[in-house]
């Protein structure tokens, strides 16, 4: 069973409903999410220093980032991000990752 988080509104009889839920493919804990203030979260999970990248308004992953190539691998502990740079604190690295230029090898 895949892990689900999803986010609450509290209207104004003071009862919460869930208004969007997102599904974590790899059954992981989440350690931490980050939102961009508009449409944008980042979570970290314990699987392998996995970062994805969701829209509010979909339900699936954009994308997702595999920030460690060992076989086994430590957290996401803590991340920050904007539409222009990813941070994410692993065990024994802190990542950066710059959107606004594309990796050297994609063309």
């Amino acid at each position: 069973m895949n892990s689900l988080w999803d986010l609450h509104d509290v209207g104004c009889q003071g009862k919460r409903k869930c208004v969007m839920e997102w599904e974590e493919p790899h059954d992981s804990a989440l350690y931490c999410i980050q939102t961009d203030g508009n449409h944008m979260i980042a979570s970290g999970s314990s699987y392998y220093g996995v970062v994805r990248i969701w829209d509010k308004r979909q339900t699936k992953c954009l994308q997702f980032f595999q920030l460690s190539s060992d076989s086994v691998s430590s957290p996401v502990y803590c991340l920050r991000f904007s539409s222009s740079h990813l941070y994410a604190a692993l065990a024994t690295a802190l990542h950066s990752l710059d959107f606004r230029h594309p990796p050297a090898n994609i063309r």
